[in-house]
């Protein structure tokens, strides 16, 4: 009767277990780790559209007949010889191949991290917690 349904109700609905000061770091961490690789992932994705933006300039500054170019510093042209137009391209490109490299490697060390907390606190928790992206 009432004790059966009693001790099904607690099959159910398992008790969680307690979440330790520990476990609420643990928790966090994994949160803050989940922002940077998503916040490196838009940096990284950012940094690849200018390497095809430079690659596209690059490309431009090849077809061009002039002997003296624009090259844009932020808000600013400078004027500079096609050569060294062509050099600052591919310094900035390489600059930023080199950025991307490291971004991914922090990406890498970061996915790993958060695989190890995931493996401990799913280990602990079970299903009574979510920590999917």
């Amino acid at each position: 009767g009432a004790r059966a349904r009693r001790w099904k109700m607690q099959t159910v609905n398992p008790v969680a277990p307690q979440v330790t000061s520990e476990d609420q770091d643990s928790i966090n961490t994994f949160g803050r780790l989940n922002n940077r690789y998503h916040d490196i992932q838009s940096q990284i994705k950012a940094k690849k559209k200018f390497c095809e933006d430079l690659e596209d300039a690059s490309n431009e500054l090849m077809l061009s007949d002039d002997d003296v170019v624009k090259y844009s510093y932020g808000f600013v042209f400078v004027h500079m010889s096609n050569d060294d137009a062509d050099q600052k391209l591919q310094d900035d490109t390489e600059s930023e191949q080199q950025g991307i490299t490291a971004m991914e490697g922090e990406m890498e060390d970061i996915r790993k991290r958060m695989n190890e907390l995931k493996a401990t606190l799913y280990s602990k928790f079970g299903s009574s917690i979510n920590l999917e992206e």
